[in-house]
């Protein structure tokens, strides 16, 4: 399923390293190309997968703790290294850094981007 078509977004759509931005709950709202093809899902499959990845058991308390320093303002990003399962099975790093994005002064969603 292609879902319903939206805007390309510049910065985002053609951006060659991988994107998605992440609900402030820590679900999947949008991935760029780039993050489809590395973790093998579609936007749309993926919606299920959450932030950070439960698999990733050492690292799970740091990221939660990221999440809850950016949005109490303390970081203003965070690097991240953790990895997920792809839909071949195989497990792929995904590391980059995570940041909050606001949409008038109010935390909107969390922008996760590899390899920056």
């Amino acid at each position: 399923g292609t879902g319903p078509a939206r805007e390309k977004r510049a910065g985002f759509d053609d951006a060659r390293n991988a994107m998605a931005t992440i609900e402030l709950d820590g679900r999947f709202r949008e991935l760029n190309p780039a993050f489809t093809e590395l973790v093998g899902y579609s936007e749309e499959d993926f919606k299920s997968a959450s932030w950070p990845p439960v698999m990733d058991r050492d690292n799970l308390e740091k990221h939660r703790e990221q999440m809850k320093q950016l949005l109490a303002g303390e970081i203003e990003s965070a690097e991240v290294n953790t990895s997920y399962v792809h839909a071949q099975g195989l497990l792929v790093p995904v590391a980059g850094t995570i940041s909050l994005v606001k949409s008038s002064e109010e935390p909107d969603h969390f922008l996760l981007a590899t390899g920056t």
